[in-house]
């Protein structure tokens, strides 16, 4: 149908042969575009990356794969992130296509900047002393582009802080809007411009109460206000890696309206936090919860199998909570199957839950099922022909632990010889 609507159009607009070739592919591709959800091949790899993190995936590889995608195009990999795992609902395919498109102006803006201007490193040099820090021979040239960084973006010239901003707020072209951004947003786009010429993994990031701010060998970055810093006070220094997770923690923009998350993705964002993060007692904490919140939902809505599997994953992590919203989560699908007549299921979630009394029901709902099927035999060669279904109901009668029942079917047994 397809080719036929192409065939026509080819006929219709004469297209020699090999063109028409050519020209179906393009078509093909845009009509593929246009139902993707990506604006891009690189936001479907990031996607896949995304996706493809399990709670028992290699850290190392993670933290790997992830520094490599940094490197690449740190602005798509973050902002896609802000649309996997916060949802805002202005992410849309346009304005996404908008934002990639300031950041290119962004790009050449600044690379004008840094042919056009020149760092006195005699100044350089100064600042870095009253602020007792010094910078080796061999860092000299990325600490200067760093300052070219710092001078673009200094507040009031390029750029606005605003405490917990989206990145969208970012990703402006700078010859018309100021960039909006907090703490974290802005050391994200400082990174991302570092990246352009050298490693991303060259820098890190020093973690102080509420706040964050890029290094650099010995040099703290403060990006909100661009000034040379020298924190002796602070959580920790960390790898560049760890901005992701601390993006993925930090609190969502009230300003944008979000959509509702699915929760398996917010347990994917607080299993990628856990794998990139050195700060597990954070990160494992909204892991936790995670398991935790998605567990109780899947089992509102009777998916068990999937709710335990949450539920297991957290009883693994050693908390007693877990383990009692476990045995509760077995009795529940134990309960529920049973009402489905799923004896098989129903059990198997009794057994594990410990509560005898739920697995006894089962046993005789079991019982009476094959009840029914010898009610209403009057002879002894009728009785006969259900001699293994006779052998069941007894056996089923001991699982239950009741004797009375046991023995009235070990006489029917011995009756029929």
């Amino acid at each position: 149908m397809v080719g036929a609507l192409f065939q026509a159009q080819n006929h219709a607009l004469s297209i020699p042969p090999f063109q028409s070739v050519i020209y179906n592919v393009c078509m093909f591709s845009f009509i593929f575009n246009f139902f993707s959800r990506y604006v891009n091949p690189f936001e479907k790899k990031c996607d896949k990356f995304f996706r493809s993190v399990k709670s028992h995936s290699s850290g190392f590889k993670v933290q790997k794969t992830m520094e490599s995608l940094m490197q690449e195009n740190l602005v798509v990999l973050n902002l896609w992130l802000e649309k996997r795992y916060k949802n805002y609902v202005y992410l849309t395919k346009r304005t996404r296509r908008r934002m990639y498109k300031n950041v290119e102006s962004m790009k050449s803006a600044f690379a004008h900047f840094v042919q056009t201007h020149q760092i006195s490193q005699m100044e350089l040099a100064k600042e870095l002393k009253s602020a007792g820090l010094r910078v080796s021979s061999e860092s000299r040239e990325k600490i200067t582009y760093l300052a070219l960084i710092m001078e673009w973006l200094k507040p009031g010239n390029h750029y606005v802080y605003q405490e917990a901003a989206n990145f969208g707020k970012l990703l402006k072209d700078p010859a018309r809007e100021k960039l909006i951004g907090d703490c974290n947003q802005i050391v994200t786009l400082y990174a991302f411009l570092f990246a352009q010429k050298y490693s991303i993994g060259d820098l890190k990031i020093k973690l102080l109460p509420g706040h964050v701010c890029l290094h650099f060998e010995g040099i703290d970055i403060e990006a909100t206000n661009a000034t040379f810093q020298k924190y002796t006070k602070f959580d920790a220094l960390l790898p560049i890696t760890e901005l992701i997770s601390t993006n993925l923690l930090d609190v969502a923009d009230v300003e944008a309206q979000t959509a509702a998350i699915d929760s398996r993705t917010i347990v994917k964002s607080a299993q990628l936090a856990v794998l990139i993060s050195s700060q597990r007692s954070i990160v494992d904490r909204n892991l936790d919860i995670a398991y935790r919140n998605l567990g109780i939902l899947l089992m509102n809505q009777h998916e068990y199998d999937s709710a335990i599997f949450y539920l297991e994953k957290l009883a693994e992590r050693n908390s007693v909570e877990a383990r009692v919203m476990l045995r509760t989560a077995y009795r529940h699908a134990a309960v529920y199957f049973l009402q489905k007549k799923n004896f098989e299921d129903a059990l198997r979630y009794a057994i594990k839950s410990g509560d005898f009394d739920v697995e006894r029901e089962i046993y005789f709902n079991q019982y009476n099922a094959l009840a029914k099927t010898v009610q209403g035999i009057k002879t002894v060669a009728a009785a006969r022909s259900k001699r293994s279904t006779y052998k069941k109901m007894r056996d089923l009668a001991r699982k239950a632990k009741d004797r009375e029942l046991e023995r009235s079917i070990e006489k029917i047994l011995r009756d029929i010889g």
